[in-house]
């Protein structure tokens, strides 16, 4: 992914979180906030219970492969996508259905 999409700053990560709107499953949860740039800004986090940082690495690596494919559905959002523990227990395919479902959601209540 483009360094363009990253969200690096933690003061606007902070200000996700204190937004409080979110979305989630048992697998992710995702902060996102809607402004009017072109472009999306994504920053990506694995949750602590994830016990080394090669799993933590690994599922970051592997939300940002899934939401490369998918910016057309992110203009005009910041989000902050938090992996959970449980998200290990399931394959690619079944992490990016999970993953685009919450995007969904998150663009219907755009419109």
């Amino acid at each position: 992914m483009n360094r363009k999409y990253s969200l690096k700053k933690s003061s606007e990560i902070e200000n996700l979180v204190r937004q409080k709107k979110s979305v989630g499953n048992h697998y992710y949860t995702v902060y996102y906030m809607f402004d009017n740039k072109e472009f999306p800004q994504i920053a990506v986090s694995a949750s602590k219970k994830l016990k080394t940082a090669a799993a933590k690495n690994y599922e970051k690596r592997i939300i940002r492969e899934i939401l490369r494919s998918e910016l057309d559905l992110l203009y005009g959002t910041k989000i902050l996508v938090v992996a959970k523990a449980a998200v290990k227990e399931i394959g690619f395919s079944e992490k990016k259905t999970r993953l685009l479902k919450l995007i969904r959601r998150i663009n219907k209540e755009k419109k």
